[in-house]
């Protein structure tokens, strides 16, 4: 099987209702729009994973109906808490509000409710967290799509390849926004893309606010853009 890997969209920060959990903007639902027609082209009909934040549902619900697949909430993607008040006025949905804003949403999730949590996180908390998902899902028999945040997908990743292809598990610099990473599970494992944003126009490739040639730009320049940035 193959698993394949991807951040949300670009949010629309200036719509961040209800706080914290902001919707795609018209260029994230693009970006996710492109995403599908990648899976799409390479025959990908299988269950997208997905944050059960807005943003990364959103995305999953366009992928989704481009390539006719169903959406099943997964916590263990969610978004990571860098500080302790950080959540505070937070409250995400729950599975039957997310059921009833996105159709491909599977009928029968559940998750328990509050899925977030308020303490602080480190990489290898986060990586610890992801780690039950990747296992299930990879040694399924059909292709799963995951679909996380900047950290989250940083943790995804770090667990596959620490254990399986450790001369590229520092190679990963950006999670740009619907950036595709894909794995091949079963008798042998292989990197079959790993962070590409080739399915995306030059003008598509963000990470939230800035485009690629502002972040590069900025590091060039000794500036400190955060290397999986939030949102």
């Amino acid at each position: 099987m193959i698993l394949h890997v991807t951040r949300h969209g670009q949010v629309d920060l200036a719509t961040d209702h209800p706080v914290g959990d902001s919707s795609l903007s018209t260029l994230g639902r693009e970006q996710a729009g492109r995403l599908g027609e990648k899976l799409k082209e390479e025959g990908f009909s299988g269950s997208i994973f997905s944050s059960p934040y807005l943003r990364t549902v959103e995305t999953a619900q366009i992928i989704a109906d481009v390539v006719g697949g169903r959406v099943i909430p997964a916590p263990a993607m969610r978004e990571y808490v860098i500080r302790e008040d950080q959540v505070d006025a937070f409250r995400g949905a729950t599975a039957k509000q997310l059921k009833e804003l996105y159709s491909r949403v599977e009928d029968w999730a559940a998750m328990d409710y509050p899925w977030w949590t308020s303490e602080v996180e480190s990489p290898e908390d986060i990586e610890a967290r992801v780690a039950p998902l990747v296992d299930e899902t990879s040694a399924g028999e059909t292709d799963a799509l995951l679909v996380g945040h900047g950290a989250s997908i940083a943790g995804v990743h770090r667990y596959i390849l620490n254990a399986r292809a450790p001369e590229i598990s520092d190679q990963g610099k950006h999670g740009w926004n619907c950036v595709l990473s894909s794995f091949k599970f079963g008798s042998t494992f292989e990197v079959v893309r790993f962070l590409e944003t080739d399915h995306l126009p030059e003008k598509l490739v963000t990470s939230n606010a800035k485009s690629r040639a502002e972040v590069l730009k900025e590091e060039a320049g000794g500036g400190e853009y955060l290397k999986w940035r939030r949102r």
